[in-house]
This record gives C-alpha cells, sequence and structure tokens, in this order.
C-alpha cells in the first residue's frame, strides 16, 4: 500500500525520506489547510527528495471555485513545479454548484502535462461524489483522489469510501482515503475500504500539530498496520 504524508517544510522532507514514506505531499500553509509553498521550498524539496514530491496547486482557502486570473496563477505555479522535476501536483477545481469544473480542469490538466495528477479533498463537497470520480477518470493524468468520503473524517465515512474505492479501481483510478486518519483509526479505515493508498497529515506527528516533527517510530508502526 502506498503512504503519502504531507510535509511542510523542508525539515519535513527529510524527515520523510529518512522513515520512508512512499509519497509526499508538499503544502504551505497547513494553517490554511494547505497552500500553494513558496518556490523555494518547492526547488528544495524536489532537489533533496529521494522519494516522489506531489505538490499542492491551490492560490487560497476561501473556496474552491477560482476566476480566471486565479487560474492563470496556478497554471505558472503547474509551469514552475513541472520545471522543478517534481513528480505531480495536487489540485481540485469545483463550481459554485459544487460538481467538477470541467472548463478549468482541463486548462489545469493541459498545463501539467505527464506530471501526475491528484485531485484533492474539494472532492469532499461534491454530493454525487461517484458521477465525480467517472468525469475524474476521463483525464488520465488524474491518478488519484484523495477524499474522506464527504464531510467529517474518513472514520466518519468508511462505507462511502468503501464504495469509491470499488469503483475507483473499475475505472483505473486509486482513491485514496485521508483526512482525520491517526494510529486509532488506521484499522478500521484500511480493513473497511480496502484502499490501495492512504493519506497521513498530523497523525504522524509528535504532538498531532504540523508544529511538531513527523516521528519515525509511528511510521514503523503503520507501515506494519498496513
Amino acid at each position: 500500500m502506498l503512504l503519502e504524508i504531507i510535509a511542510a517544510s523542508l525539515e519535513d522532507v527529510r524527515d520523510l525520506n529518512r522513515t520512508g514514506a512512499d509519497r509526499i505531499e508538499l503544502c504551505g500553509e497547513m494553517d490554511k489547510d494547505g497552500l500553494t509553498p513558496e518556490y523555494d521550498l518547492i526547488r528544495e524539496a524536489v532537489q533533496e527528495s529521494e522519494i516522489p514530491v506531489n505538490v499542492m496547486i491551490r492560490p487560497h482557502d476561501d473556496a474552491f471555485s477560482y476566476t480566471d486570473r486565479e487560474i492563470g496563477q496556478m497554471i505558472e505555479d503547474i509551469n514552475f513545479v513541472k520545471k522543478s522535476g517534481a513528480n505531480g501536483i495536487v489540485l481540485g477545481v469545483i463550481t459554485d454548484e459544487h460538481v467538477v469544473d470541467t472548463a478549468s480542469l482541463k486548462k489545469l490538466v493541459d498545463a501539467a502535462g505527464d506530471m501526475e495528477i491528484t485531485f484533492h479533498k474539494a472532492f469532499d463537497e461534491i454530493e454525487d461524489q461517484i458521477a465525480a470520480l467517472e468525469v475524474l477518470s476521463q483525464y488520465p493524468q488524474i491518478r488519484t483522489v484523495l477524499t474522506s468520503g464527504g464531510a467529517g473524517s474518513s472514520a466518519d465515512n468508511t462505507e462511502q469510501l468503501k464504495k469509491l474505492v470499488s469503483r475507483g479501481k473499475e475505472l483505473g483510478i486509486t482513491v485514496m482515503p485521508g483526512g482525520g486518519i491517526n494510529m486509532g483509526n488506521v484499522s478500521e479505515i484500511v480493513d473497511t475500504a480496502a484502499p490501495d493508498a492512504i493519506h497521513f497529515g498530523t497523525g504522524v506527528r509528535e504532538d498531532g500539530s504540523f508544529g511538531s516533527r513527523v516521528l519515525g517510530e509511528k511510521i514503523a508502526e503503520l507501515k506494519d498496520i498496513l
């Protein structure tokens, strides 16, 4: 199973390379649930990391719908990430009606080229998630959907995650549970949903916050569970 963990600093990137994560989601401003990182951090993280780095592309935390100008900024950021040599990007665009914004998504996907794309937890605001998954599967670069299965944490939505994982496998897209996962509930989520990938944020940190270090012993324990 692929284990993806959030890094919010270069120190996190170094820790995750030492402790054996399979992939890094690189984010800035975790107090806003993760925005596009500073360019210097992107450059240094990709240069130092021996494991794949996927970079968050999110210009603000106001909503997951964006103006043309904001889409333009996201394309500029994607171009920088691509030049940096990162493995992929993480993004999500929905309309004010809470469906996938296919017009904006196509522009972003085209800018990404061959990079892998994860559609992030904007997905949790979509009511018909199975239909959304089918829309996203039409874009070959979108290989992963990060979701809690709806409002609340992944532990609140295990049955929905199970349905999404199953349909995702049929469509050739990986549904990766993430959001509110910790050492106490990960076994239930894995046993119920049977995912091929899982996403951790604060659940592997010393005091459960992004202000503390990633703990190698927690990741070792997690790998035993997975």
